[in-house]
């Protein structure tokens, strides 16, 4: 029959062997020897636990932190004492100094609960998600059983403009290394560790609070170089909730100006549209090409708060100056036109007028 001490060192020996396969650290015979041969084994790792240390909730296209609190509430589950090894070195060491090393090799595996050389990771869990993680990774020291970290971890973020309203999951990895077990051996006190490679998974959901959100669908114009014209704008509330009392403004720079920059829209259901008609003024030298006009909606939300939506942008096409020829010929083209009209209203009235003179 094998010895049962030979079973223990054959059976930490086939652990430390796949353990190394498995993570590539190195563990020399002579520790294998010592930790097989403790005189405890005891049972237990670290335990994290993340929660958000911020608010969860976000806005569309809003910048912000991620604070993330990491405590670890790790516990030691049992110990095994190995009686005939204590009793061999009390008979060869003495017992005094044998209990000297059993109390130092307990002290030593209380240990085992901490969480040391800590990376966390975050990821989304739906990689399509409408969130940017700007940095994800960050090391975070070591941490001992009940404790949290002194200050959050922190992660920014944003979130994107086009963002739809909902909860979006975020994956929180957290590798860490471990001591698995100590032995404090004869004659010297010598220590030798065991230690392993862990990782734990953890879920931080945030949510992306539903609010309206707008956008310009299309513009008419018919601008030309010196003219005064009217620019009509189709907005969209394509947000998840109602706008109240919307007001779209626009803010014009040369070749326009104007003295009409606001249109009143009304009440903006989800997915309803609304037109809003400007007058603007063109500089006579203007260059004919694609102008940029800058844009947004005030509105007031579900709180009854006055917001803003997000900059827009209203393109208007400019084209040539008339000709000063044509504008004469134009206007010579109405003159002659109003005359042609009164003509044919006033030829009536003079005959009836002229019949009516000669009755008398």
């Amino acid at each position: 029959m094998i010895p049962i001490k030979n079973v223990k060192l054959l059976m930490i020996t086939i652990l430390l062997l796949s353990y190394m396969q498995v993570a590539s650290a190195g563990i020399n015979e002579e520790v294998v020897s010592e930790i097989a041969s403790d005189y405890y084994d005891v049972y237990g790792a670290p335990n994290l636990k993340a929660n958000l240390a911020c608010d969860k909730v976000f806005q569309r296209g809003e910048s912000a932190v991620l604070y993330v609190n990491v405590m670890n509430n790790g516990q030691i589950t049992g110990y095994e004492a190995d009686q005939k090894e204590i009793d061999d070195d009390i008979a060869q060491y003495g017992e005094s100094l044998t209990r000297s090393f059993m109390s130092a090799e307990l002290l030593s595996d209380r240990a085992i609960t901490t969480a040391d050389s800590m990376t966390a990771t975050l990821s989304l869990v739906d990689q399509d998600a409408p969130i940017k993680i700007k940095l994800d990774t960050l090391l975070l020291g070591s941490l001992s059983t009940g404790k949290s970290l002194a200050s959050p971890a922190a992660f920014p973020i944003e979130i994107y403009d086009n963002a739809k309203a909902g909860t979006y999951t975020l994956r929180l990895d957290i590798a860490y290394r471990h001591q698995r077990d100590s032995a404090v051996t004869p004659p010297y006190g010598d220590t030798y560790y065991w230690y392993e490679d862990l990782n734990q998974t953890m879920y931080l959901p945030i949510v992306i609070e539903e609010e309206p959100y707008f956008k310009v669908l299309h513009t008419e114009s018919d601008l030309q170089a010196g003219d005064r014209e009217t620019i009509t704008v189709t907005y969209m509330n394509t947000g998840d909730q109602l706008a109240r009392e919307c007001i779209a403004r626009i803010s014009v720079v040369d070749p326009f100006t104007t003295t009409d920059d606001q249109a009143y829209l009304g009440d903006m259901r989800p997915s309803e549209s609304r037109n809003a008609t400007f007058v603007v003024n063109v500089a006579a030298d203007a260059t004919p090409k694609e102008y940029s006009i800058s844009s947004e909606v005030k509105y007031k939300d579900v709180h009854d708060k006055s917001q803003y939506s997000d900059a827009l942008k209203v393109t208007a096409d400019v084209g040539p100056a008339t000709p000063l020829g044509e504008k004469v010929k134009d206007n010579a083209t109405t003159i002659t036109g109003l005359m042609l009209m009164v003509g044919i209203i006033g030829t009536p009235a003079y005959m009836v007028s002229k019949r009516k003179r000669n009755n008398k």
